[in-house]
């Protein structure tokens, strides 16, 4: 009796751990999903300034706005398709679905933007570790 006790309680820690594991799993992707999405919506609405506080460079280099292209682009569709974290959850790829014009060029374009999303470990943070999508005319 004594030791059906012991390999139950052995297994409600064991099922606490992992089920604690795996919140933080969740946690981790839906802040990802969250803060993708927010980033997506900036760029929709041109906010490219506030979307680049979104990025911060792993190798300490600086954000590209180039400011003349990026004023006549307009974003019709910007989705969260996939994303895949790694083990260690700080670092996730993040495939964004975008579609675009230019103001003086009438024809849509369709990119598929590979996002690489990390988690800064002093303020827990994630940023995209990147430049703003690679929108052509």
């Amino acid at each position: 009796m004594k030791n059906i006790l012991l390999i139950l309680l052995a297994s409600l820690v064991s099922a606490s751990i992992l089920t604690g594991c795996n919140s933080n799993a969740t946690r981790d992707a839906e802040t990802i999903r969250s803060k993708a999405k927010a980033y997506g919506k900036l760029i929709r609405w041109k906010a490219y300034d506030d979307a680049s506080r979104y990025i911060k460079l792993r190798d300490g280099g600086t954000v590209e706005l180039n400011t003349e292209v990026l004023n006549e682009i307009r974003v019709t569709k910007y989705e969260v398709a996939s994303m895949i974290m790694n083990e260690k959850r700080d670092e996730a790829t993040v495939i964004a679905e975008i579609a675009y014009y230019h103001e003086r060029v009438n024809s849509v374009h369709e990119i598929k933007d590979k996002q690489i999303w990390w988690k800064e470990e002093e303020s827990d943070t994630w940023y995209l570790d990147g430049q703003l999508p690679p929108f052509v005319k």
